[in-house]
């Protein structure tokens, strides 16, 4: 009963679920925002959604909303500045033991970027794959599964949060609004979908598993992702720290690609609050005389558009890519690699190596990809 969660209010605008829930925790009332997704047949309405309390809070949050009915006109709070422009970090989780340290990350980040997160649990549906029998035994067998997987997602997220709590102080903790998502499906899809609705300015995702065989993701699951989205996506190895250092260092990979401009300007922006230095770098297989005359075209471009910027750029060349990339990292201190994501074709695929794929698999610092 301790950790049993029960809806109070339905939500139907962002703004609105941050206002309140931010007065609700203001008084020790801990918030979830969840869908049910019980009921077989039931239609999920992607702009509402459930704010939910520990049953034991639920008198003293009931009590809480009556009096901001009272206090505030809640149909203005969709136009408060200090919630909508905000910048929105959305972070898929599977609740591993690994994912403390990439929340821990994710609210470094965010209190740099000044930006709310979205921790986004997907659990697992119980019947997907199943073949529907429509009949009135099934279909109650279908209910008590779905009641069954939701109650034990709902104590695994309440559980987490706890353990969250714990290990993070409170003096960095209260500098950010962190919100639980909780939706029942299959990774990609639900990371997709809540993309088109929440629209975040960056994905962050964990890679690796070193000590669990699931991991926070599979590479494939990021990689299907990355393909699917439009927006940037930060994959971070479950061993890295944000360090919140003044300056970073990042590597913006380049191939001359007349995107290169679009993909700067993405990159400069996501970093806006961040003091930066940018190694703009071209990994050279074929000692081309073309791409030193392209790289001193683009030099030209960077000190004539991005004086204001502190941005080099740099041939290197080698006949191991990622090898070459892995020694530009480390000689340059490198702290996050930056590239841009061209979906290509499946022919394509077929005799050309995923440079995305093997970073992710292989690099030891985050990785900023943009699809274009």
């Amino acid at each position: 009963m301790e950790n049993q969660l029960v809806t109070i209010l339905r939500i139907s605008t962002p703004q609105l679920g941050s206002f309140v829930k931010d007065k609700l925790e203001e008084k020790g009332i801990e918030v979830f925002f969840t869908n049910e997704g019980m009921t077989p047949g039931e239609r999920y309405n992607p702009d509402e959604v459930l704010l939910k309390v520990k049953a034991k809070q639920s008198e003293k949050a009931i009590l809480m909303l009556l009096k901001l009915h009272k206090d505030y006109d809640l149909d203005k709070v969709k136009d408060d500045v200090s919630f909508s422009n905000l910048r929105k970090i959305l972070l898929p989780v599977k609740l591993s033991e690994d994912c403390i340290d990439l929340c821990k990350y994710a609210i470094g980040l965010a209190i740099k970027e000044n930006a709310e997160i979205k921790v986004l649990y997907v659990y697992p549906d119980p019947n997907f794959n199943k073949t529907s029998k429509h009949t009135a035994s099934w279909e109650k067998h279908v209910k008590m599964e779905l009641k069954e997987a939701h109650e034990k997602a709902q104590l695994k997220l309440v559980n987490f949060s706890r353990e969250l709590k714990k290990q993070v102080p409170p003096e960095l903790f209260n500098k950010v609004k962190l919100h639980y998502r909780m939706l029942k499906g299959t990774p990609e899809n639900v990371i997709t979908a809540s993309c088109k609705r929440y629209n975040p300015d960056i994905i962050l995702m964990g890679t690796r598993a070193q000590s669990h065989t699931d991991g926070e993701f599979l590479g494939k699951t990021l990689i299907n992702v990355i393909e699917q989205i439009q927006h940037p996506v930060l994959a971070v190895p479950l061993s890295a720290v944000f360090k919140g250092k003044e300056q970073i260092n990042v590597m913006y990979s380049t191939d001359f690609y007349e995107s290169d401009n679009s993909s700067l300007n993405k990159l400069l922006k996501i970093l806006e609050p961040i003091k930066k230095k940018i190694y703009c770098v071209h990994f050279d297989m074929h000692n081309d005389l073309q791409h030193r005359e392209k790289m001193n075209e683009l030099n030209a471009m960077l000190e004539k558009d991005y004086s204001d910027y502190h941005i080099t750029c740099e041939l290197f060349e080698s006949k191991d890519l990622i090898k070459s990339i892995e020694d530009f990292v480390s000689a340059k201190n490198i702290d996050i690699i930056s590239l841009s994501k061209i979906k290509h074709s499946g022919f394509y695929k077929l005799f050309h190596t995923d440079l995305v794929s093997t970073l992710v698999d292989k690099a030891n610092v985050p990785i900023l990809v943009f699809p274009i």
